[in-house]
């Protein structure tokens, strides 16, 4: 009788516990962004960089890009370019987290 009655007990309290649990967080993909400027090769010593940034906003705004492979054949330094990705971070040994925008698709802009 004592076992029965703990079961019951125990049902009713999970099933109420299950029942007023909270909903799992929503997990969503980074929104994608257009920019628009001009490409800046970068070298530093040590090499904790992409290569690359990309000067935008009316040229006030700097962020390092990673380029897709296919870029690399035909980009240039001083290239105005249009590119669409989101925004992330790449861990350096020594500079820790550094933003970074991560390019889906880039295309050059002709004036």
């Amino acid at each position: 009788m004592k076992h029965t009655l703990l079961t019951i007990l125990l049902l009713s309290c999970s099933t109420l516990w299950a029942q007023t649990a909270a909903p799992a967080p929503k997990i969503t993909a980074p929104a994608e962004v257009q920019l628009r400027g001009t490409l800046e090769q970068r070298l530093a010593i040590g090499g904790e960089t992409t290569g690359w940034v990309l000067r935008h906003g009316g040229g006030k705004e700097r962020v390092q890009v990673l380029l897709p492979a296919e870029a690399f054949g035909w980009i240039r330094d001083g290239m105005v370019v249009a590119v669409t990705g989101v925004y992330g971070t790449k861990h350096y040994p020594e500079r820790g987290e550094v933003a970074v925008f991560i390019v889906k698709k880039i295309t050059q802009v002709v004036h």
